[in-house]
């Protein structure tokens, strides 16, 4: 009977390490892929503040247009019309020129964006930023902590009124 109590107490004590699965390792491809993931939920046809809490630390800061915005103000930056121009209608970005450093927990990328913003058929503002991103491991998902915004230039495009016909 003590065998089998001995027995029990090294199940018991084992069972958590059986039961965690494999840690989780941050890589180039997750680093990625949250990058794009970021930028796909702050497309004007999928953004929604929910999917983007999803994929954001709780803490989540970005320095942008000379602000410092935690979520909620980032939120309203992001949803702000404008009332000098027509509503936007489509948004686009191209990430490129990856330099990537991951540690245990952690990573640290920093990219070119340069990001097209269509006004209805009268504005394109077209912008090009040098970015750094720090993303942490948050219970097994890869998410954005810090998100700085360097603006390099700026291109605005005006189109005359199109006739109504």
């Amino acid at each position: 009977m003590k065998l089998v109590k001995i027995k029990f107490l090294i199940l018991l004590l084992f069972q958590p390490i059986a039961h965690c699965g494999e840690p989780f390792l941050i890589n180039e491809s997750l680093v990625l892929d949250a990058l794009k993931n970021f930028y796909h939920v702050l497309d004007i046809n999928n953004y929604d503040k929910e999917k983007l809490q999803n994929i954001v630390t709780d803490d989540f800061l970005v320095f942008e247009a000379s602000s410092k915005m935690n979520i909620d103000d980032f939120h309203s930056f992001l949803t702000h019309k404008d009332p000098n121009a027509e509503p936007l209608v489509e948004t686009t970005w191209k990430l490129s020129d990856f330099r990537i450093y991951i540690s245990d927990n952690s990573a640290h990328a920093s990219y070119m964006n340069r990001g097209i913003f269509q006004h209805g058929t009268s504005l394109r503002v077209t912008v090009h930023w040098m970015e750094s991103a720090l993303l942490t491991n948050e219970n097994g998902k890869l998410k954005i902590k810090f998100l700085n915004s360097n603006l390099i230039s700026k291109n605005v495009e005006e189109f005359p009124p199109q006739p109504s016909g």
